[in-house]
Formats: structure tokens, C-alpha cells, sequence
């Protein structure tokens, strides 16, 4: 009875936010009974709120090692290990009947909600939780993990930011540091990355680490020479780091050696490392080889590198079967509610197209203009598209295709406005416009044009052979698996060119079509139609797009940095009779490969 007495009376100074009185009470308590879960639980709290981090984060850490429930919290490790979630989330549910906000229980049920795709659920779960235990890492750590996977950018940061103040390691600075470079935070990320240097310790693996990331940082915001120097210093550490080496390979213009390409080679021929560095390394090595052998043998080595990189698990009709949904729920009447409450004085410009298509030139070009403001290819619309099935679910029943009819245009404004808020993480400035290049958005067309009205959305069409070409060319870390096939490129193009089209009927005059070549062949006329659909005068400085200083994220940073050139054009021929099965697949579907430029 004196336990729960105290308590009651702890919890009572804890609401009247009378910290130290509590740590008092709750240390006297202690003393007593020290194996008082609720007692240590409770003083965690209260140190943290007085600004003891340190001394909050131990009891938190000591409460865990006494926790009475952990024989039930086993059980439910056992129950996840066989995807047993039901089961899992009863135990889990009769923790936190007897205490509130269990750290434990609330793990489960939040890592439930993960796996079964409601990041949402887990954010909101784990908030409430961390409001009665702060200081618990693993609760911050999931925390932080939640905010990413539920779209949440700023408090994703945040989290991650206060995992450190609590208890600043390498694992929690890498955290940190892999969030600030995914959303483009360059100057807390070379910080964060000076700071993680500290908890290197003997590991040339995590020195090699850190100096990559650092090099591939200076390279986006322009600072090639020490870019190349961290790049060198990461490969000084690891030589079998094959993302520097790529790294100093996708500049384009890197100079290798014929040591380098000799110890490059050597990552490529050792069977005993993984596929993936395998992979990265060849895609170097033949990068490296362009302008040092013939293209036949220069085409050997992307050959060799594709045939690392292939996924025996892709298929071509999973993309098709995709964009097919996409063209049967977007028909002509099913756009024709939209949002009608968005707000309105920034106006996204979204760039899509095909990677290797041109886009980011463009979005150089644009980023010229005095009012426009360049991004980065950013992981938002998709989010906000998630957010909209979850809405669906729960609302309707339904999935967001069987669902898209009944989205009133309140709903529809609420998802567009998300958007807007959540990627002001990306913008700096007050410009009337913002870029958002994530090729890939062409999917999601007819859902920006249910969502955000006014957004303009240009498609940079580039000839196929040239495309593929340069598809087949560059190792991507994630998310265009049907690059590593010459035929699964030549489908996938004709599945994108399919879905264009379709938008082009469904919703006429929404997406503005550049072709590269023609920007290429007369850029001064081009820009001009082009600033004319966003309605912006024209400025001189758009064709001086290279002299802009501004960061770049994608592949293409050193090329846009230089002047307009026709090197792009036509690059397919010097191999066109290995690109057979690229060429066979785009005639056959009729997309306009006749159309060789």
C-alpha cells in the first residue's frame, strides 16, 4: 500500500509539473523498494523534463532491466518470430491494462502496425508513449523510423535529433546523418558526419562510411575538388568500398587510373563478396572503361555489370499490370472531382519522365528562373498517394482505385494541402513556384490532378534508344529494377509511353510534353514555350543554367553544370547492334523509336 500511495502521490506532482518534489518522492521510494518498476519509470520522466537527459536515460534503461512483464514480452518475440500478430497484440494489450504505456507493449504494437502498413498507427502510438517515457531509446528510435515511413520529414529530423541528445553514439549519428542526406540537409548533415567521426573507433569500415556520405554530399552542392578528395579518403580506409568508387565513377568525367581500374577489378572478380558490391564495382569499371577501349568492349563491361545487377525476381507485367490499374481507375469521369480548397499561392511544378530522360537539365533550366525554386526529387506524393488508401480503408472500406469516386472534394483538398506542408521541408525561399523532379511521378498523373489542381506537370520525353542507352548504363541504389535488362527497358518504356498517352486523352492539356532534342536543337525556343505554360516571363539567365549555383542531387549534376551540349544525342548508334533486344522491343509496341533523331 505505501508503494502505490507514493505513487498516486508522484503521479499527482508529475501532472502539477512539480519535477523536483516528484524526484524526491519517487527517490525516496527507491531507497526503499528498488525494484520498483513504476518508481524508475516515473523518475525518468521526471529527470528528463528538469533536464537531466543522462541520469533520465539510465533510469529508463534500469526500469527495462527490472520490468516485471518481460516473461510476457518474451512471449510475444516468440509470436512475431511466427507473424502470430493477433495473438502478439492480446499479450500486448493485457501489459499495458496493468501499466499504461508500457515501453514494451507499445513496441509490439507498433511494430504490428509497421508491418502491416498503418505507419500512421505506429506514429501514433508511439507518441503517446514517448510522452510518458521520453527517454527510452528504442521508443525514440522507432519513433524516428515511424516519421519517415509515415511521411513525416520534419519530426523525423526531430526525432532523430533528440535520439542523439539522449544518447549520442555512432548508431544514433548514423541515423541521423541517413535522414539529413535522404531529405537534402547538407550543412547539418557535414556536421552530423564530423560528429560520427568521433565514435569511429578502429573501424575502417564506419571511416570509409562517413567519408562516403561526405563526398557524395560536397559533390550535390558543387564542391567536386572535396568531393573527390573525401571520396579518395573513403577508398583510403576501405578499398573495397564499392560505393566510392561508383561515387567517383557517376561524376561522368572522373579520370581513372589504371591502378584504380586495376583495384576496381579486383572487387568485380572476387566470387566471395556479395552480388550487390559485385555489381556497384562493375558498373564503375565500365564507366571507366568509356574512352579508354572500343565500345564493343566498353559494352562488355556494362554487360558484365547488368548481369549483377538483374533481379531474377522481376517482372516486366507487374509494371504493366500497374500502370493498367492506374489507366482503368483514372477515366475521364473519375477526374473530374477535384480538390477545390488547395492553397494556392505556390504552385508545384512537377518534372517526370523516365530517368536518364533529360529532367534534370530541365529542372536546371526552371531552377534559373527568379521565380522558381528547384527541390529535390522528393519522396512526398507518394507518401501523400499512401495516406489516401489508408483514408480509403478507413472511411470507405475500399482501396484507393475502388475508392477514387467517392473522394468529395474536402478529402481531396486535405490530401493536397498535406502535400504542400509536408514538403516545405525542401523549400528555402518564397518563390511562386517549387520543383519537385521525381521521374517517377508520372504514375501518379491523375492523382496530382485530383489533388493539386494547379500544379503544372511536364513530361521530358527523350528518344527511347538514347534513354535506354543511358538506362543501361547507370547503376541505381533502388527503385528501377528494370534497368538491368535491355528488353525489361525497352518494355518498361512502352509501358510509360501507354500511360502518357492515356493522361493525355483523360485529362487533355494537364501535362506539358518537352522533348530533349528539341530543347537541345533550340533551347531559347523551347524555354520560351515552356516559361509561357507557367505563365513567367522569360529570362536570359534560363540559358545560362550552368553558371547557377544550387545543389543536385541526381546523376546528371556534373553534366547540367556545363554547357548546353549534343553529346547525349544519338550516343546509341556507336553500339546499336548491341542493343538489339532494346531496339526490337520499342519498334514492336510503336512508341516512335523509328524516330532516331
Amino acid at each position: 500500500m505505501h508503494e502505490q500511495a507514493t505513487l498516486s502521490e508522484s503521479i499527482k506532482l508529475i501532472e502539477a509539473e512539480n519535477f523536483n518534489n516528484a524526484i524526491v518522492t519517487l527517490r525516496a521510494l527507491i531507497s526503499e523498494q528498488p525494484d520498483s518498476y513504476q518508481a524508475w519509470s516515473l523518475l525518468s520522466k521526471c529527470l528528463f523534463e528538469v533536464g537531466d537527459l543522462k541520469q533520465a536515460v539510465q533510469a529508463s534503461v534500469h526500469a527495462q532491466s527490472i520490468d516485471p512483464l518481460i516473461q510476457s514480452f518474451q512471449q510475444i518475440q516468440n509470436l512475431l518470430q511466427q507473424v502470430a500478430f493477433s495473438e502478439a497484440k492480446q499479450i500486448a494489450n493485457t501489459m499495458l491494462a496493468k501499466y499504461p504505456a508500457h515501453p514494451r507493449a507499445i513496441c509490439t504494437l507498433a511494430h504490428i502496425a509497421t508491418k502491416q502498413n498503418d505507419p500512421e498507427r505506429s506514429v501514433s502510438l508511439l507518441e503517446s508513449a514517448i510522452s510518458f517515457n521520453p527517454a527510452d531509446l528504442t521508443l525514440q528510435n522507432m519513433l524516428t523510423n515511424s516519421y519517415a515511413s509515415a511521411g513525416y520529414f520534419s519530426k523525423a529530423i526531430q526525432a532523430a535529433n533528440m535520439l542523439v541528445v539522449l544518447d549520442e553514439t555512432f548508431e544514433s549519428l548514423w541515423t541521423l546523418i541517413g535522414l539529413l542526406l535522404k531529405y537534402g540537409q547538407y550543412d547539418n548533415l557535414l556536421d552530423a558526419c564530423e560528429r560520427a567521426r568521433r565514435y569511429v573507433g578502429q573501424s575502417v569500415q564506419r571511416a570509409s562510411q562517413i567519408d562516403l556520405i561526405k563526398g557524395q554530399a560536397l559533390r550535390i552542392i558543387g564542391n567536386k575538388t572535396e568531393s573527390i578528395a573525401a571520396l579518395k579518403a573513403s577508398l583510403g580506409a576501405d578499398p573495397l568500398n564499392a560505393d566510392a568508387w561508383w561515387a567517383l565513377a557517376d561524376m561522368k568525367d572522373y579520370a581513372f587510373s589504371d591502378i584504380e581500374r586495376a583495384d576496381i577489378n579486383k572487387i568485380v572478380t572476387a566470387t566471395h563478396l556479395d552480388k550487390r558490391k559485385r555489381c556497384i564495382a562493375a558498373f564503375a569499371l565500365a564507366k571507366a572503361s568509356e574512352g579508354q577501349s572500343s565500345p564493343t568492349q566498353m559494352m562488355s563491361y556494362y554487360h558484365q555489370a547488368n548481369a549483377l545487377g538483374v533481379s531474377e525476381y522481376y517482372e516486366p507485367s507487374l509494371l504493366e499490370n500497374e500502370f493498367n490499374t492506374r489507366t482503368n481507375t483514372y477515366t475521364t469521369k473519375n477526374l473530374i472531382v477535384q480538390a477545390d480548397s488547395v492553397e494556392k499561392r505556390i504552385t508545384p511544378i512537377f518534372i517526370v519522365g523516365l530517368p536518364r530522360s533529360g529532367s534534370t537539365l530541365v529542372e536546371q533550366i526552371l531552377a534559373s528562373h527568379s521565380a522558381i525554386e528547384a527541390t529535390l526529387e522528393q519522396p512526398t506524393l507518394p507518401i501523400i498517394e499512401s495516406r489516401a488508401q489508408t483514408l480509403c480503408m478507413q472511411r470507405y472500406g475500399l482501396p484507393l482505385p475502388q475508392a477514387l469516386d467517392k473522394l468529395s472534394p474536402e478529402e481531396l483538398s486535405q490530401l493536397g494541402n498535406a502535400y504542400l506542408e509536408d514538403s516545405a521541408l525542401f523549400r528555402t525561399g518564397s518563390a511562386s513556384f517549387f520543383i519537385d523532379k521525381q521521374p517517377f511521378n508520372f504514375r501518379l498523373v491523375g492523382f496530382i490532378h485530383k489533388i493539386l489542381p494547379h500544379a503544372i506537370v511536364i513530361d521530358v520525353r527523350r528518344n527511347p534508344l538514347d534513354c535506354g542507352f543511358s538506362l543501361y548504363k547507370q547503376y541505381f541504389h533502388s527503385g528501377v529494377d528494370f534497368s538491368y535488362n535491355l528488353s525489361h527497358i525497352g518494355a518498361a518504356y512502352n509501358a510509360y509511353v501507354k500511360l502518357m498517352d492515356h493522361w493525355d486523352n483523360a485529362i487533355p492539356s494537364k501535362v506539358y510534353k518537352l522533348e530533349y532534342e528539341s530543347l537541345v536543337n533550340d533551347p531559347e525556343a523551347e524555354v520560351r514555350k515552356l516559361l509561357a505554360k507557367l505563365g513567367v516571363p522569360f529570362e536570359q539567365k534560363c540559358l545560362s543554367f550552368h553558371k547557377i549555383k544550387r545543389n543536385i542531387h541526381t546523376a546528371s549534376s556534373e553534366q547540367v553544370r556545363k554547357p548546353l551540349n549534343r553529346q547525349g544525342i544519338g550516343a546509341w548508334r556507336k553500339v546499336e547492334e548491341q542493343l538489339s533486344d532494346l531496339i526490337d522491343i520499342v519498334h514492336k509496341d510503336g512508341t516512335g523509336a523509328d524516330n532516331k533523331h
